[in-house]
Formats: C-alpha cells, structure tokens, sequence
C-alpha cells in the first residue's frame, strides 16, 4: 500500500513538512530493536540506560527505544528503597546489583502488559516509505502488538508537522478530526482494549459542539484554555497539548496535571492500533486514514457544511447517530 501525499506538502518556511511515527509492541527487545535499526539505517548505538536507547545519526536521523513505562526508564521504583535507606546501585549480589536484579525482575512481570515503544526520527512526508522497512522487520521478528493478547491496549502515534501554526488552520484540523472521529474507529478497527483504556479516551460531547459551532472562533489563549476545561489531561486520540507548548509555553505553566509535554510544532494523533503481529497491516494504512483528516481540512467549504450537518444530525437522533454519521463520512470519503 502507497503511503498518500497530505494536501500541504509544505510548512510556512517552504519546507516538506516532517511526519514521526512511534510504535508500540512486545516480544521484541531493546537491544534486539537497535540492532534492526543499525541493520536498516546505520547510526551507531548509545545507551542512556538498561531501559532505553538510542540510534544515533542514521541516515534517517535519530531513533530511541525504550520501555514505555516511567517506573522503570526514570528508575522510579528506587524511591521505595531510598525510604529505607537502601540504594539499590551500591548493594552486590554476587557480581550483580541489587538495582540489575530488580530491573530484570520489574521487566520480565510489566513487559506481559507495558510495551516497548520506538520512536522514529521525524522525515518528510514524502518519504514515508523508509519506515516501511521497519515495521517489516519488527513482524519478521514476531514483535507481538495490540491484537496479542487481551489486555494489550498498545498504539501507534503519529506526529505530523502542522503546515500552519494560525489558529484557523489548527482550529480547521481539530474540526476535521471531530467531524471523522466515528469513521477512524470503523475504519481503524480500534481494539476495544484501547476504547476501554485512558490512554484515547473520546473527546466530551460538550467540547465537541463548542468547538463545531460556525460562530466558534477563538484566538490562541482562548482555543488553549477551552480545551484544558474540557480536556484536562492528554488522554486524547489527538493530543494537542505538544502543540500547544510549543505556540506559547507559558499558557500551560498553570496547568500542573498534564505531566511532562515536549513541545512540538505537530499533532499528536494516537487513535491507530499498533497492529504489527498482522501480515497484511501497514503504516501506510493508518497514515492514509489521517490524511481523510487533512483533505477535509483543506476543504473548508466542506468542512463547514459538515460540521452544521453533524449538530444537526446530533441533535435531531434519540439513537443511531454514529451510524448515520458515519455512512454520510463514507459518502464524502467516496
């Protein structure tokens, strides 16, 4: 499958615009996943810790892998010692440490449940293809992702560059993404673990009407601290917060609930399933699902009209409205 060019293939500057991926899946190591890094992209490897690592200077750009889980990459676990005096780096078991012990001991009981991530250097989003080759090699060396197993309500994020950093384009992009947010869970098939987890949870209906209504029309300070009331944490299937930090840091400094958030001239989407274990699943596939979203954008006639369609629709439907929304999507898709 072709990976489709978005509408805007340029930011302001001029430049192609650059699109990162992270991938989440199990069954295949950190040091195992550096090494079919280097083996695709050259770089050299450099370690940071047990837990995460980091391909430096490919011919892509830079790679990390780590465990996705701040217990372990933060070594936060070492408080519950501290609290008795024990530091777990100076205790000798034989010619280990109690600190390697415990890690290994953490890393064989939480990675049947938390995933190892590897996020990709941003390129242009011409060149997506490059990827390709990765996912490729993590199937062949049976990386297990969200279908495995139950409880694996692992993703894949992609951060694509925002062409404009105006508030009418993100405003347009944020509409573009409520108005086919049914149709993305249809046609992303979205594991129900990943529905009943946190970490994607819906945007509120409120916020929702608020942000598709014609007269909606807020500068900067008004869009961030609309949807902070709304949205007070990052656990959207399009986290803007990224974003947001990095049009006007400042604006988030009262907001002490959201955790660390690298600012980043991109969006944040996480809906797709990281279905990696599958033969026939692609990046291609979820990306092509996100430039639904930049071509109804880009669109703004259209975009307009279906956003007047969907409060009304919304309004007018005891029952039934996804589905009815969602066959008005697949008409404008086809």
């Amino acid at each position: 499958m072709a990976f489709k060019l978005p509408p805007v293939l340029h930011n302001e500057a001029g430049s192609l615009r650059r699109v990162g991926f992270e991938l989440e899946y199990s069954n295949v190591g950190i040091e195992e996943s550096a090494r079919l890094i280097q083996e695709l992209y050259g770089g050299e490897v450099q370690q940071e810790s047990r837990f995460k690592l980091q391909v430096k200077d490919t011919e892509l750009g830079d790679f990390t892998v780590e465990f996705d889980l701040t217990l372990l990459t933060e070594k936060s676990y070492k408080k519950a010692f501290e609290a008795f005096n024990i530091h777990v780096e100076e205790v000798k078991l034989g010619e280990s440490t109690l600190e390697a012990e415990v890690e290994e001991a953490l890393e064989r009981i939480i990675g049947k449940i938390f995933p190892y991530e590897v996020a990709c250097p941003p390129i242009p989003c011409t060149q997506l293809e490059q990827l390709e080759k990765l996912r490729e090699a993590l199937y062949r060396q049976h990386a297990q992702g969200t279908e495995s197993f139950p409880t694996n309500a692992f993703g894949t994020h992609i951060n694509v560059e925002t062409p404009s950093k105006d508030t009418d384009t993100l405003l347009a992009y944020l509409r573009a993404f409520l108005l086919l947010y049914p149709w993305l869970l249809r046609v992303g098939d979205t594991d129900l673990a990943r529905r009943l987890s946190p970490f994607i949870a819906p945007y509120p209906a409120a916020y929702t009407a608020l942000v598709l209504q014609t007269g909606y029309s807020p500068d900067l300070e008004r869009f961030i601290q609309d949807y902070h009331t709304h949205n007070p944490d990052r656990n959207r299937p399009l986290d803007m917060y990224p974003l947001f930090a990095a049009l006007d840091q400042e604006a988030l400094s009262p907001y002490t609930n959201l955790g660390k958030v690298k600012a980043r001239d991109t969006f944040h989407y996480r809906l797709p399933n990281s279905s990696i274990a599958l033969p026939d699943w692609t990046l291609a596939k979820e990306w092509n699902n996100w430039v639904a979203v930049e071509e109804l954008a880009h669109d703004r006639p259209t975009l307009e009209q279906m956003c007047q369609e969907y409060l009304y629709l919304k309004k007018d439907s005891f029952l039934g409205f996804e589905t009815k929304w969602i066959d008005r999507i697949n008409t404008w898709v086809s």
